[in-house]
């Protein structure tokens, strides 16, 4: 039995999805396909089944999810309990934005009891600068202030559904998002500073048509043509292609970020793990 490969089962069925799972494992589909595949021959039964583009978790999964959650936790006791040491409860803060794709690879990279802070970057840097968490996984430059590791650097991108004019293009001009019609995510890093000031300079005026703070709904809009959105590349939802706008430079610079010198060691032993588990895939235009 790989005890990776039962990891690499509880991120399919956090993330209902091989491609995101994969995503956030920094894995490729054909790994993960396969590692599943060989779970299924060793318990003798089918966990999944295709349903469209994705997967179907049938019961046989949701039982094995649950064995498999204690299993993996009575192996991280056990290891603590003979070393002598055990983990300290661990305090996260993240983003609303990196939620799907990140929370599966933090969960593997730390065996104690973990609580997570959602919340916009500034709130987690008044979290942060308090004592509240412990370390943030947020963005540059508002981790400036603490000690800080870079582990992700992204391009922003155009996000549209089926039927938008754009759909089916790989990239756009910065100019002709003028006047476009926008699904303003209320978390984004482009509402201020340096991104509005880009905008203006090139003389584009997006039209606001909602603004939303769930990620998942301003995913749905767009997915029905409401309008379109920016987001870093690894936002990427199921249904939606993401386009490179030309002329659009800015990125995200996504870091760990810790206050205290006795919060170091715990941040870098955290880095070390999110590391070994590959590199975040966010290439390409489209998930399934």
């Amino acid at each position: 039995m790989n005890i990776q490969h039962l990891r690499y089962f509880l991120t399919t069925m956090e993330t209902g999805s091989v491609s995101r799972a994969a995503s956030a494992l920094g894995i490729t589909q054909p790994t993960l396909s396969v590692a599943l595949k060989r779970l299924e021959e060793e318990f003798g039964a089918k966990l999944f089944a295709p349903e469209g583009r994705g997967i179907k978790l049938l019961p046989s999964a949701k039982l094995l999810e649950a064995q498999v959650r204690v299993a993996l936790r009575a192996l991280s006791d056990a290891r603590r309990d003979l070393s002598g040491t055990a983990a300290p409860r661990l305090k996260l803060g993240i983003l609303p934005s990196l939620s799907e794709i990140w929370l599966p690879r933090l969960l593997n990279a730390w065996d104690g009891e973990i609580e997570v802070v959602e919340a916009l970057a500034d709130e987690l840097k008044k979290k942060l600068k308090n004592g509240a968490i412990d370390i943030a996984l947020t963005t540059s430059p508002t981790a400036d202030a603490f000690a800080n590791k870079p582990v992700l650097r992204e391009p922003f991108m155009l996000f549209v559904g089926p039927a938008h004019a754009f759909a089916g293009r790989r990239t756009v001009a910065l100019a002709e998002l003028n006047q476009q019609p926008l699904v303003l995510r209320q978390c984004c890093e482009l509402r201020a500073g340096m991104g509005q000031q880009l905008f203006e300079e090139a003389g584009v005026r997006l039209r606001v048509v909602a603004q939303i703070r769930q990620e998942a709904i301003t995913a749905l809009l767009v997915a029905s043509g409401v309008g379109c959105t920016l987001a870093p590349r690894s936002w990427q939802r199921d249904g939606l292609q993401a386009i490179q706008v030309i002329g659009l430079t800015l990125q995200r610079v996504i870091v760990l970020a810790w206050k205290s010198k006795a919060k170091a060691a715990l941040a870098a032993g955290i880095v070390e793990k999110l590391d070994a588990q590959g590199p975040i895939q966010t290439q390409g235009a489209k998930r399934a």
